[in-house]
């Protein structure tokens, strides 16, 4: 409750007034207080996370991730399991946006999946 709304008067006014948390995300030039929308930050941070387990696979962290969770090396296709921890469940639903979103472009066919994969924004 405490983080949808904020308390605030003016010098005119008397007693409280609600603004909304939204409207407090918004830089201060347009009339909030720059205040960061933890939400959207985390799912930054997370689709970070999943940009370096694709990219980086000499990691501790992808070698962890993957021997427990994407054994056949790619984090788009988890093992399904009963209870996976809740780290792994925030960056396999992340990595599930960042998948809709992707796009291939076609070079030897070698990596593609051709009835699975985007291969653009109108697929097949």
């Amino acid at each position: 409750m405490t983080s949808r709304v904020w308390w605030g008067g003016g010098e005119k006014k008397r007693g409280w007034n609600i603004l909304l948390w939204d409207r407090l995300c918004y830089p201060k030039g347009m009339g909030g207080l720059g205040i960061r929308d933890l939400r959207l930050f985390n799912v930054a941070l997370l689709g970070r996370q999943v940009w370096r387990l694709i990219n980086c696979r000499d990691t501790l962290c992808y070698k962890v991730l993957s021997a427990k969770y994407f054994s056949n090396g790619d984090v788009f296709q988890p093992k399904s399991m009963d209870k996976p921890s809740l780290a792994w469940q925030s960056i396999a639903k992340v990595a599930k946006v960042m998948y809709e979103g992707f796009g291939w472009t076609i070079g030897n066919g070698n990596s593609i999946k051709i009835w699975d994969d985007n291969w653009g924004f109108e697929g097949i």
